[in-house]
């Protein structure tokens, strides 16, 4: 074996991703969040606009909403959009802001609806000289801010096999949905053409979003391979990181409804250490973007490589780390899509497709209000009963049933089967695997070797797969541990992914 196959996926990754990347993530400068969004740097008479506002573009609908640029030293700016008329003054520097009263998009019928754009005119004055710059085709909707490494950043490209259904491509005429990839000079509208550049799990993520909300969307897309979650901080305990510096905060104070992230591959070595990190990552933009505690809703890993059966106790390999995501639900406006069911050996999983519609079921449910469309279950919390214990879970209201996924259909059902991955703790401390009896919405678990029992967990592994524990409605129930971490896992526990 060589010493590159010696390392660990963490090293591999960041290895990588230094010499790729010449350290734009990983190199971290101490800074503060800016309280200005970030002008061109080279300002003329005629108006340069912030990023990301460009043709095509969606802008946040009901919000204050900020639009802002530079031009000349002095200069008197007059904005315009669908009957407002706001007025700035530049400053020494030639940077201006207006802030727009808010304004309520309009109901799609269907998701392929192209609603009618509009032109936002900006006009710049100053020593007799006038310039008019006119930004076309925009549309009010709901903006979302994709973020993350890998598995955030991977386009859909034109490979049927990977899409679901497989005529994805076909259908995508979605005038109303559209993205911008930070760093970029445009937004793309989706169309069967166009649709291979959109983000695979925000594009996912979006359809869903718009089939049920029918609302025009917008998606932000920043996501860098490789990058650890250090590198998009920007607050202190912690320096503020190079994506931060770089790829976020040229868009702060960009309207947005809220965030999706998807990263956590390269801080497994984390493991309970990670949950500070992503509450400095939702404190901190929520404090940037000084938009209230927008909603933010993430991913928690899926499993990957093989997880060892002789092990109860768990904790091993990405474990505590999706323990982490659960801790970090403790924020308000947080959700989260469970995806322990759509892992594969390598890092980058095919199924994006049940990614995004989890998210999107996530954030319907407790962004836009339909309390009749279920999530991902978590759970609630746990009553002993005799020498068994009773769990309790959201999301679970129509029932429980345990089910095998393979590929993009939905769980099958296997009733006749008991869920697998459920461990039991005695008095002594000791773990043994146990067996789970589903009570319509609640589950009764329970070891004939344990009279005892003072804890349980579920999927509390690697890559728990096989039979496992579904709510009617398939979607999958997330792992959990009744006593939140336990003990500390030893570094050399983890499970090492196939290579």
């Amino acid at each position: 074996m060589t010493d590159m196959k010696r390392l660990t996926y963490t090293t591999r990754c960041l290895l990588t991703y230094i010499f790729i990347y010449s350290g734009l993530a990983l190199t971290s400068v101490i800074a503060a969040p800016p309280q200005e969004p970030v002008p061109p740097t080279t300002p003329t008479l005629e108006a340069q606009m912030g990023v990301p506002f460009l043709d095509n573009a969606v802008l946040q609908q009901q919000i204050p909403l900020p639009v802002w640029g530079a031009s000349l030293d002095g200069a008197k700016v007059t904005l315009n959009f669908k009957g407002q008329v706001k007025t700035a003054t530049a400053d020494k520097d030639g940077k201006w802001k207006v802030v727009l009263d808010p304004m309520t998009a309009v109901k799609l019928k269907t998701v392929n609806d192209s609603p009618e754009g509009e032109s936002m005119t900006i006009t710049c004055e100053k020593d007799g000289t006038k310039t008019v710059k006119k930004i076309k085709n925009l549309i009010l909707g709901d903006v979302w801010f994709c973020a993350g490494q890998s598995n955030m950043a991977g386009a859909i490209r034109t490979k049927k096999i990977s899409h679901y259904p497989e005529d994805t491509l076909e259908k995508a005429t979605y005038p109303a949905m559209r993205q911008f990839q930070s760093g970029d000079k445009a937004w793309v509208v989706c169309a069967p053409d166009t649709a291979p550049v959109f983000k695979k799990v925000a594009f996912f993520f979006a359809r869903r979003l718009q089939q049920d909300a029918l609302v025009p969307i917008g998606l932000i897309a920043t996501a860098v391979g490789g990058s650890n979650i250090e590198s998009w901080l920007n607050q202190e305990p912690y320096k503020t990181g190079g994506n931060y510096t770089q790829l976020v905060a040229p868009l702060v104070g960009y309207g947005i409804r809220g965030a999706i992230w998807y990263q956590g591959e390269s801080n497994e070595a984390d493991r309970r250490n990670y949950q500070p990190k992503l509450e400095s990552l939702i404190t901190g933009w929520r404090k940037a973007w000084n938009q209230g505690d927008f909603p933010v809703h993430f991913v928690q890993l899926p499993g990957i490589g093989a997880s060892t059966t002789d092990n109860p106790a768990g904790g091993d390999g990405r474990a505590e780390i999706r323990q982490a995501y659960v801790e970090a639900l403790a924020l308000k406006k947080t959700g989260m899509a469970v995806t322990i069911d759509v892992g594969a050996p390598g890092e980058h999983p095919p199924n994006k497709y049940d990614t995004g519609d989890r998210l999107a079921r996530s954030v319907l449910q407790k962004v836009y209000g339909y309390k009749d469309l279920t999530a991902c279950p978590l759970y609630k919390k746990h009553t002993t009963e005799g020498n068994a214990i009773r769990i309790t879970f959201d999301n679970a209201q129509n029932g429980l049933m345990v089910a095998k996924k393979e590929g993009f259909p939905p769980p099958v059902p296997t009733p006749d089967v008991k869920p697998q991955w459920l461990s039991i703790q005695a008095k002594d401390g000791t773990w043994h695997w146990a067996d789970g009896a589903i009570d319509g919405s609640e589950l009764i678990v329970s070891c004939k070797d344990v009279k005892d029992p003072i804890a349980v967990r579920y999927a509390y592994t690697q890559q728990p797969i096989g039979n496992i524990l579904y709510n009617k409605e398939g979607q999958p129930v997330g792992p959990f541990s009744t006593i939140g971490y336990g003990p500390e896992q030893p570094a050399d526990s983890t499970t090492k992914p196939k290579k």
